[in-house]
């Protein structure tokens, strides 16, 4: 069940993204980035108000955690600026060829207070294929 969310949350993200684009034309890049979390953040608010009736505290998180809505702005900025030059499908894999390689990182290591899971060769299969499929994506 969990692989399927996961499934559909990237295809929504690739839908995000090529709209994010098209929305820059409109109103500019930083523009797409306020918008976004804006209406994002508005929708939530409602949604805890509405359904979750409890109280979010903030307080006493590692300092790094706050850096999340940082990296928001950042991914849906450089993903709204590069889709327009590159395109859904080069865009997109990029992405998740980056998001594989730290993922291995942080993984590996342990970072984040994740577990650890060992980096091992069989997994190098699977890295070879995204790269082959980015390089056969731009050609």
């Amino acid at each position: 069940m969990y692989s399927l969310f996961v499934l559909i949350a990237g295809m929504l993200q690739s839908a995000m993204a090529a709209f994010n684009g098209m929305l820059t034309d409109y109103i500019g890049l930083m523009g797409v980035s306020l918008i976004v979390h804006f209406s994002g953040g508005l929708l939530l608010v409602f949604y805890i108000l509405l359904f979750v009736r409890r109280r979010i505290t903030i307080r006493g998180m590692p300092w790094y955690l706050y850096s999340a809505g940082f990296f928001g702005v950042l991914i849906v900025s450089v993903s709204s600026f590069c889709i327009q030059r590159l395109g859904a499908s080069v865009t997109t894999c990029l992405s998740v060829a980056g998001q594989l390689m730290i993922s291995a990182v942080i993984d590996h290591f342990g970072l984040f207070h994740m577990p650890k899971v060992r980096f091992c060769i069989k997994r190098i299969p699977g890295f070879v294929l995204v790269l082959v499929g980015i390089i056969l994506l731009n050609l």
